[in-house]
C-alpha cells in the first residue's frame, strides 16, 4: 500500500506538471491570437483613416482648383493655411501670385491624381497636369490637418515632367 501511495503523488506531480505546460502553451497562443487581432484592427483603422484622409484632401484640392476655374478668388484663397493666408494677407494677392507662378494650376486641362502619403496631421498629394499648351507637370500638394479636423494646403510646387506627352 506504501507504494500506492508514492505512485499517486508522482503521478499527480506529473500531471499537473503536464497541465501546466498545456495551460501555459494555451494562454501563448491565446496571447498571440489577441495580438493577431489587435494588430490587424489597428491596421483596418488605420487604412481607413487613410482612405478617409485621402477622399478628404483630394476634395480640397478639387475645390480649389474648381475656385481657380471659376476666378472665385477668395473661395481658393479659403483652402489655404493660415499661415499661407498671412503670408499673402488677402485673397487678391494670393491669386496674382497663383497666375504668375502657378498657371497650369490655375486653368488645367487634365488632373490626374497618382501618389499619396500621409501622417495624420499632413498629407502629399502627387499630382500630374496638363497645362493649355499641352505641357504635362507634376504638382505636389503638402495639406494640413487643422485642429477642428479639417484640411487645408500649406504648399504646392510645380516641376514640369521629364517625359513628353504622347
Amino acid at each position: 500500500m506504501s507504494n500506492q501511495t508514492k505512485e499517486v503523488p508522482r503521478r499527480k506531480y506529473r500531471l499537473d506538471k503536464e497541465n501546466s505546460f498545456r495551460q501555459r502553451i494555451w494562454k501563448l497562443w491565446l496571447l498571440i491570437f489577441a495580438a493577431g487581432l489587435v494588430a490587424a484592427f489597428t491596421a483596418s483603422l488605420t487604412h481607413a483613416d487613410e482612405t478617409g484622409d485621402r477622399r478628404e484632401t483630394r476634395a480640397v484640392i478639387e475645390a480649389q482648383l474648381e475656385a481657380f476655374r471659376q476666378d472665385d478668388g477668395p473661395k481658393a484663397f479659403s483652402y489655404a493655411t493660415p499661415n499661407v493666408q498671412t503670408m499673402f494677407g488677402d485673397a487678391e494677392t494670393f491669386m496674382q501670385m497663383v497666375r504668375e507662378g502657378y498657371d497650369v494650376v490655375v486653368k488645367p486641362v487634365t488632373v490626374r491624381f497618382v501618389k499619396f502619403e500621409t501622417d495624420g496631421s499632413n498629407a502629399l498629394h502627387a499630382v500630374q497636369m496638363i497645362d493649355r499648351q499641352k505641357t504635362l507637370w507634376n504638382v505636389y500638394y503638402v495639406l494640413q490637418k487643422r485642429p477642428d479636423g479639417s484640411w487645408r494646403i500649406s504648399s504646392c510646387e510645380t516641376e514640369k515632367a521629364e517625359t513628353d506627352l504622347i
